[in-house]
């Protein structure tokens, strides 16, 4: 579930652009706790609540606002397991109701150079605070993963930079990566390819508009390339000792834990901190 509409992290290879509007205003759910209130009671607490698969619950006006903090505390108070899923460090004001929740939490980092980071995904704070967040979370014993999502040729899909990645993931605490490789969809697309070189741009073009293949409403790459890139992850991640899967991408051969999305981390034990209610 998502506290807000819209996500002000702006990411240039986002898919929300295709069915949310004006998808990069971050916007509060109206009567967002009235409802889910009401929802919650009638809930079924064995499936785990994921926050959130499309707008990020820490998307910068959480700073101010602190709905995803309200709705955490419900969800606690109502006996969910829940799994957070952020490419913000904001994140780490939580861990006071986080550390002792059913709670697991996967933070999104798709590059370790900061600069680029800034140009692919303009509002969200740098992977540097990502990872020292990563750091933090993990240090409290709360289950961590991370997201390489998404892997984009010419931009994020080398050797040296997923070995770099991996270890520097395990090294802050993650025992868990999903990675996921880059759906193509025309407004994700544009966005992204007129923010990269022109030999970027032409590449791209080659793998996705000639010779990807259509799903649904998005283009994926050639199965053999994304099967190259998710084992390349894959192997890292051995070499590292945490596990690895693989979401949406049909190569489910390919994953070393009981979830694709990291739910499996959540833990079967809560702890009581009531001072965080």
């Amino acid at each position: 579930m998502a506290p807000y509409t819209g996500c002000s992290h702006a990411c240039l290879y986002c898919y929300i652009t295709s069915y949310i509007r004006d998808p990069f205003h971050a916007r509060p759910k109206r009567d967002l706790l009235y409802r889910l209130g009401r929802e919650l009671r009638r809930g079924d607490r064995s499936k785990p609540v994921s926050m959130a698969n499309s707008s990020d619950p820490y998307t910068p006006p959480e700073d101010r606002l602190g709905l995803t903090r309200k709705v955490l505390r419900l969800l606690y108070e109502e006996g969910f397991k829940v799994l957070i899923i952020t490419k913000s460090n904001l994140v780490v004001r939580d861990l006071d109701i986080i550390r002792g929740g059913w709670c697991a939490v996967s933070l999104t980092i798709t590059m370790l150079d900061d600069g680029l980071a800034r140009l692919i995904e303009p509002g969200a704070p740098p992977p540097s605070l990502r990872l020292k967040a990563l750091g933090e979370i993990a240090s409290h014993g709360v289950p961590c993963s991370i997201r390489f999502d998404p892997i984009i040729p010419t931009v994020n899909d080398s050797l040296e930079l997923v070995e770099e990645l991996v270890s520097k993931a395990a090294e802050s605490g993650a025992s868990h990566i999903i990675a996921s490789t880059y759906k193509a969809k025309p407004d994700n697309f544009k966005r992204l390819t007129s923010a990269l070189t022109e030999a970027q741009r032409m590449k791209l073009e080659e793998l996705y508009l000639r010779k990807g293949r259509r799903i649904g409403g998005s283009i994926y790459l050639p199965e053999d390339l994304r099967f190259r890139l998710l084992l390349r992850v894959r192997d890292a991640a051995a070499r590292y000792g945490i596990s690895f899967s693989t979401c949406r991408e049909g190569l489910a051969h390919l994953n070393e834990a009981e979830s694709c999305d990291g739910t499996h981390l959540i833990p079967s034990v809560r702890k009581h901190l009531r001072h965080a209610l």
